[in-house]
């Protein structure tokens, strides 16, 4: 699969089986842009695809940047709860905290798999955005200083059942 008809599979599947409402751009010819209302009055959540040569990066991140220098103190609790996160998620993709204080989830999907997998990895791109409904609030509080690591903890013990 070239990248022409990996970036036409793509919005296909946004266009018919993806179950998410969002706003969708174009942002050039290789990068599509999209927007989700989340539940909060001050975020929302936004996912880019920037296709390459063999490959899509998906990175979907919560907006405005949540750990600015006002909730730098926070950085700590907003880290161990990233990586409880992870360890529970099971998943293509990771979430990361990014260099501008931005709580990120990344996805690489190669053309080959894409192509292969379609069911797959729309089930890899809805799962981002399913973890964001799970968690959006949870995580704005933890990095605002609403909440503590052991509170998200058991949120998402008590939610996904806990490390099996």
């Amino acid at each position: 699969m070239d990248k022409i008809t990996a970036i036409r599979k793509v919005e296909t599947v946004l266009k018919r089986d993806f179950k998410y409402l969002c706003k969708k751009r174009r942002l050039d010819a290789e990068t599509i842009h999209l927007t989700f209302s989340m539940d909060s009055k001050t975020h929302d959540l936004q996912t880019t695809f920037k296709f390459s040569e063999r490959w899509c990066d998906m990175l979907c991140f919560i907006s405005p940047t949540i750990l600015t220098k006002k909730y730098n103190d926070n950085y700590w609790e907003a880290l161990q709860t990233i990586n409880y996160i992870n360890w529970n998620t099971k998943s293509w993709g990771r979430f990361y905290i990014d260099s501008y204080g931005d709580i990120a989830y990344s996805l690489r999907l190669n053309y080959y798999v894409i192509e292969k997998m379609p069911h797959e990895s729309t089930k890899e791109i809805e799962v981002a955005i399913d973890y964001y409904a799970d968690l959006f609030v949870p995580l704005l509080n933890v990095c605002q200083g609403k909440a503590k690591f052991d509170d998200i903890k058991q949120f998402i013990d008590d939610m996904w059942g806990g490390l099996q």
